[in-house]
């Protein structure tokens, strides 16, 4: 199963809509076995399927090792595509596991996953924007980090520190890599343009070709609770997210082979 996280230190950049509809792609475009992940205490990817609630998810088994992770985890309506939830528990559960030096927290995410074997293709993981305890059992335990960002002067001040970040998470996971960033809320304007090859210079990270751009039909399929290639399956966002995933697969799929 490989691992892929969305993460951003930045709010508002478009981690929980990008983490859904790729993982949504990936099962029903791609027909692959994923897993959602909700990382994020306010649990919006678990909202984007009606599953917001008590029940046990991210947060159980992040505190509990002995929980089988099978036992969190809810089918959605789309074929192959499944979800751990995650509610305000996570942020006690991020306290905890600071707290707690008698077993490797760090690692605690990674050992739950692996327990499921090859039940899935992948793994997708939301974050929230923060590198917190929660966020660091998220990097140790991925294969690729993808990262959301809106081309404005804001969304770039934290780049460069996320990057870090992820380049000192390889001291726990050596096979981590940073697959790089794309545009959210993206508009073709002369300022936009400028910002992307601003980005690309930079050398912060690479930058993926897809671009997904402003469209309210994004916003309309999160109060309809439906991925955008369900929701509007024409719109150019719906396209362009088909594209990241296809761009993303194309990539790994060179990895695979040693490129």
């Amino acid at each position: 199963m490989r691992v892929v996280s969305f993460i951003n230190l930045k709010g508002g950049v478009g981690k929980t809509v990008s983490a859904v509809n790729f993982a949504h792609i990936l099962a029903v475009v791609h027909k692959k076995r994923v897993l959602l992940v909700d990382g994020d205490k306010q649990g919006n990817a678990s909202q984007y399927f009606r599953l917001y609630g008590a029940q046990e998810g991210t947060a159980a088994i992040l505190l509990n090792p002995a929980l089988d992770a099978l036992e969190t985890i809810y089918t959605t309506k789309y074929k192959g595509l499944d979800v751990i939830t995650s509610n305000m528990d996570l942020y006690t559960a991020d306290r905890e596991l600071y707290m707690d030096e008698s077993r490797d927290t760090a690692g605690a995410l990674k050992a739950a996953l692996c327990r499921l074997g090859d039940d899935y293709d992948y793994c997708v993981v939301d974050n929230g924007p923060a590198v917190d305890t929660v966020a660091l059992n998220v990097l140790v335990a991925s294969d690729d980090v993808m990262i959301p960002v809106r081309p404005d002067d804001f969304s770039f001040a934290g780049l460069a520190d996320l990057a870090e970040q992820v380049e000192r998470v390889k001291a726990l996971n050596p096979g981590l890599v940073l697959q790089g960033a794309f545009f959210t809320h993206w508009q073709k304007r002369d300022a936009f343009l400028e910002a992307g090859e601003a980005l690309e210079k930079s050398g912060i990270c690479p930058v993926f070709q897809a671009a997904i751009s402003y469209n309210p039909k994004v916003s309309e399929s999160t109060f309809a609770h439906e991925p955008i290639c369900q929701y509007a399956s024409r719109s150019w966002a719906a396209i362009q997210y088909k594209k990241l995933v296809a761009e993303y697969l194309g990539l790994t799929d060179s990895d695979k082979k040693g490129r």
